[in-house]
């Protein structure tokens, strides 16, 4: 399955999907990125000079879309070494390998270390399998190590009929979308 990036200066490629993921529809991701963009208080770019952590990555799509509206860079992490083959394809298809880094490693045990130093990200994208990863304890666990802070904006994905609690962070907006929920979330301070 091909996917399209929808804006930016990648607007139209097309990105392949490896058969583990379930991407997420092009309609979802574009309702998503403007509720993104909505948050820019002036004219400026939303994805300027921001650095995107894309978890449970799958095809990418959702750090290529950053990439393509401008984020300096973006970490990709899933566990699936042929997720991993497919980000990097997708990568080098639009020419990109100098703004990303694509990690295989199990996300809920990432730890800061020489091979991933990790970066407090500006955007995270959380998309893990549904039902079978806490989204809470993701977070924490990146917050604890070092990749997440206050300021970051977390961007969950999950089945909505199976929601987690996540009442413990600043929701900044949830939006329902076919079989999935999304939510657009602070840690507190």
């Amino acid at each position: 399955m091909t996917i399209k990036i929808i804006a930016g200066k990648y607007k139209g490629a097309k990105i392949i999907t490896p058969d583990s993921a379930r991407p997420t529809l092009s309609r979802s991701k574009q309702i998503i990125f403007d509720i993104l963009e909505s948050f820019s208080s002036n004219t400026k770019n939303f994805f300027e000079n921001k650095i995107i952590f894309d978890c449970f990555a799958g095809s990418g799509s959702f750090g290529i879309e950053a990439l393509s509206r401008g984020a300096d860079f973006v970490y990709f992490a899933d566990i699936d070494k042929n997720a991993i083959k497919v980000i990097h394809k997708n990568i080098k298809h639009i020419d990109a390998e100098n703004s990303c880094c694509i990690m295989k490693t199990d996300i809920q045990n990432i730890k800061n270390s020489n091979k991933y130093k990790s970066q407090i990200c500006d955007i995270l994208f959380l998309d893990p399998p549904y039902g079978k990863v806490s989204i809470y304890r993701t977070i924490e666990h990146l917050r604890l190590n070092g990749w997440l802070n206050s300021s970051s904006i977390i961007v969950t994905e999950e089945d909505k009929k199976n929601k987690e609690n996540l009442s413990m962070y600043t929701i900044l907006k949830t939006k329902e979308i076919s079989h999935s929920t999304f939510k657009i979330l602070r840690i507190n301070n």
